[in-house]
C-alpha cells in the first residue's frame, strides 16, 4: 500500500508539473526573472526527463521489433531452438549408444595393444643373425619378397594404405547417411538415416577382432619373417621395454612378432562385410573394384613378410 501511495504521489506531482508549464504562456515565461525563472529552468528541465523516459518507456514495447520485449522475446526463441536441437539432435540414446561403442572399440584396441602386442614382442624368439628366419611357409614359396616404403604413411606399407582407404569409404558414408535424406522431386527416400547403425556395427566387429586376436597373438611365440623388424630380434627384452616399444610410439600400436592371425586383413574382411551388409557395392563394378583392392591388401601382407600364410587364412 505504501508503494502504490508512493507512486500516485510521483504521478500526481508529475501531473501538476505538466499542468503549470502548459499554463504558462510564453509571456510569462519572458517576464519570469530571479528566482522564478531558476523554478522555471528546473521545471522544463523536469518536463524533458519526463518525456525521455516516457519516450524509452515506449522503446521498450514498441512494435517495430526493436524494443527491449520483441528482443527478449526473439532471444527466447532462439534459446528454445538451440535447446531442442541438442535434446532432439545431439544428446540422443542414439547418440549415447554411439558413443559406448566407440569406447568399447578403444578399450578393446588398448587391450589388444598391452596384452597383445606388447606380449607377443616379447615373447618372440630371438636370433643372432642377420636376415630373418621365419618357419616354412607355402605362401613365401609362392609369393617373392616385395615390400614398397610409402612416404608419409604410419609403418609406411601396402595393406596399411588398402585398410585406409576401406575405413575412409565407410566413414564417408557414415556421414552421408547420418540422417534420412530424400529426393527433392520425387520424394523417394534416398538414404534411410543408418549411420548410426553403420558405424556401431564396424565398431562391435573390430572389437571382437582385437580380442580375439589378444587371445592368440601372445600365447605362442613364432620366429618373425619380417626383414624391417631384424634389428629389433637381437634385443632381449621386458615386458615394460615392449610396452614402451609398441604403445609408446603413437597411434596406431605396432609391434614386431604379432603374428596368429594378421590384424589387417581382418579387419579389411570386416570392413567388405560392412560394404556388403549396408549396400555400399550394389554396382557390381564398384564391387569388383573394392575386392580387388581388398585382395591387393592380403596379397601385400604376405609379400611384405608382415605374417605367415596360415595367419592370413586364420583371419
Amino acid at each position: 500500500s505504501s508503494a502504490s501511495s508512493s507512486e500516485n504521489c510521483k504521478k500526481n506531482n508529475t501531473l501538476q508539473m505538466h499542468m503549470r508549464l502548459d499554463m504558462m504562456s510564453p509571456m510569462d515565461e519572458n517576464n519570469s526573472t530571479g528566482s522564478d525563472s531558476t523554478v522555471m529552468s528546473h521545471l522544463l528541465s523536469s518536463k524533458q526527463r519526463i518525456r525521455s523516459a516516457d519516450s524509452s518507456f515506449s522503446d521498450i514495447s514498441s512494435d517495430d521489433g526493436g524494443g527491449y520485449y520483441s528482443r527478449y522475446a526473439r532471444h527466447r526463441k532462439k534459446s528454445r531452438n538451440a535447446r531442442y536441437f541438442f535434446h532432439n539432435s545431439v544428446f540422443t540414446v542414439n547418440n549415447f549408444k554411439v558413443v559406448l561403442s566407440f569406447a568399447a572399440w578403444f578399450v578393446s584396441y588398448m587391450i589388444m595393444g598391452v596384452f597383445g602386442g606388447s606380449v607377443a614382442y616379447m615373447h618372440f624368439e630371438r636370433s643372432d643373425r642377420d636376415v630373418p628366419d621365419p618357419l616354412p611357409d607355402f605362401g613365401y614359396d609362392r609369393i617373392p619378397y616385395f615390400c614398397p616404403a610409402i612416404p608419409h604413411v604410419p609403418h609406411g606399407n601396402v595393406q596399411s594404405i588398402v585398410l585406409f582407404i576401406l575405413y575412409t569409404i565407410i566413414l564417408s558414408g557414415v556421414v552421408l547417411r547420418w540422417t534420412p535424406r530424400f529426393h527433392p522431386k520425387s520424394g523417394t527416400v534416398v538414404s534411410n538415416g543408418d549411420g548410426r547403425l553403420i558405424l556401431q556395427h564396424m565398431f562391435h566387429l573390430n572389437c571382437l577382432v582385437f580380442l580375439t586376436r589378444t587371445s592368440t597373438v601372445g600365447v605362442t611365440g613364432l620366429p618373425q619373417p619380417n626383414p624391417k623388424c631384424v634389428e629389433q630380434q637381437h634385443l632381449p627384452v621386458t615386458f615394460g621395454n615392449a610396452l614402451q616399444f609398441v604403445m609408446g610410439r603413437g597411434f596406431p600400436p605396432h609391434a614386431c612378432g604379432d603374428l596368429v592371425y594378421s590384424g589387417h586383413v581382418g579387419c579389411t574382411l570386416i570392413c567388405m562385410a560392412v560394404l556388403h551388409r549396408h549396400g555400399f557395392m550394389k554396382n557390381k563394378i564398384v564391387a569388383v573394384g573394392m575386392w580387388t583392392v581388398a585382395a591387393i591388401g592380403i596379397y601385400f601382407t604376405i609379400s611384405c613378410r608382415s605374417h605367415y600364410s596360415v595367419d592370413v587364412v586364420l583371419a
